[in-house]
């Protein structure tokens, strides 16, 4: 074989690598960016275990509102719900309706939430407020 053909052989089995490689990468790029379907938590009730406050919280989720209550802290507030997407909301507070402690919850608190992953009857929210700039993740389930 002439070096020539060689070469030849060579440059079209790199090229056909070099597609190979590309499709592979497309492929696994499009099955890892599939959209998460998080409309069956968008209504419901929920436990919230937000580790990081040490506090539970139950919340109710129907139609526009969003009422959230902690007996950790002797509070129920109730939230308008903005769904942006599928799996990302804005929560609004809408009315204090028991505040025992006394807590200052400003007029213009708010939390964006974006869902980024989730399991049958649970997900993990990426959540960040008006109060803070930080962002940190909290696992919610669904109890019903």
């Amino acid at each position: 074989m002439s070096l020539k053909i060689y070469l030849e052989i060579r440059f079209y089995n790199m090229i056909k690598i070099n597609v190979l490689f590309f499709l592979l990468t497309l492929f696994s790029a499009m099955a890892f960016s599939q959209n998460m379907d998080c409309s069956r938590f968008h209504e419901g009730k929920f436990r919230i275990a937000d580790t990081r406050a040490g506090v539970v919280t139950i919340a109710e989720r129907k139609g526009i509102y969003q009422i959230e209550s902690s007996e950790a802290l002797k509070l129920i507030v109730r939230f308008k719900i903005a769904w942006q997407d599928n799996c990302y909301y804005i929560l609004r507070l809408d009315k204090v309706l028991r505040n025992e402690n006394k807590l200052n919850i400003p007029s213009d608190l708010e939390f964006r939430v974006k869902i980024i992953e989730t399991a049958t009857n649970s997900y993990t929210q990426e959540i960040s407020s008006s109060l803070t700039n930080e962002i940190y993740n909290v696992f919610v389930r669904k109890i019903y």
